[in-house]
């Protein structure tokens, strides 16, 4: 038996990855000199074929949101792929993130696109927080079930805790084509869980401060928000943890 030495081991180890990367873009010319006796160049295009189809499929699931507004979004997608390899382990969210990424450096892209891009960002963004904190998610859709009866505490139980939503994400509106013509521009937007759906909730400075407090300092008591915060009156915290509770970012518990 014959053994490797180094070199040919890392002269082996550099064809691997050169075939793989080229048969990830298509190339598959570059590796007729690999293939073994009897295989064929053809049956090599069929394989290379089949998964960039496959590539562009996932990739338009994920940016379906784009339609609207890039009308040749499949020919985008496909010049993507044959400028960018797949790498080892990448998911379809993280190819399609990064043809989002890819889109905004090589198009020029109006302001109203690069919103929907910002927004199918956000929304990819929301999902991979929640896979990574499964049981944040969980936890904070059990403390809103009860949003109903504790929200008539919130006045009056010193103990009750207000708890901000863990599973979300910022993205900035430069336009209102995703908000309607009353919103105020630039627009900070949340994006957040909320079951199983990804909601929205555009904020004035106020609200986004509130956010931020209970981000740092959360979860907060109000008493204990009021004396974090003496410019604001309980009035004022009560209103905005009730209008927030019934969007869906935060819970009382």
């Amino acid at each position: 038996m014959t053994t490797l030495t180094s070199p040919s081991l890392e002269t082996y180890r550099d064809q691997i990855q050169r075939c793989a990367q080229t048969m990830a873009l298509g190339y598959v010319e570059d590796v007729r000199p690999f293939l073994a006796n009897g295989s064929k160049i053809e049956q090599v295009k069929l394989f290379t074929d089949g998964n960039l189809d496959k590539r562009i499929d996932k990739i338009l699931d994920q940016v379906e949101l784009l339609k609207p507004v890039f009308d040749q979004l499949e020919d985008l997608v496909s010049e993507y792929i044959l400028e960018v390899p797949l790498a080892a382990y990448d998911t379809g969210c993280s190819d399609g993130d990064r043809f989002l990424r890819w889109l905004g450096l090589t198009q020029v892209a109006t302001p109203e696109q690069q919103d929907y891009i910002a927004c199918q960002l956000a929304r990819h963004e929301v999902e991979n927080v929640a896979r990574q904190n499964r049981l944040g998610h969980v936890r904070f859709q059990e403390l809103r079930s009860m949003t109903e009866r504790l929200k008539e505490e919130l006045g009056t139980n010193p103990k009750l805790r207000v708890h901000l939503n863990p599973i979300r994400t910022w993205a900035t509106f430069q336009t209102t084509v995703l908000l309607g013509e009353e919103a105020t521009i630039p627009a900070h937007v949340m994006f957040f869980a909320c079951g199983n759906q990804i909601r929205t909730s555009a904020f004035e400075e106020a609200g986004r401060y509130f956010v931020e407090e209970l981000t740092t300092h959360g979860p907060l008591t109000l008493r204990d928000w009021k004396r974090l915060d003496r410019s604001v009156s309980c009035g004022e915290l009560m209103e905005f943890c009730r209008d927030a509770a019934e969007m869906g970012f935060v819970a009382f518990g």
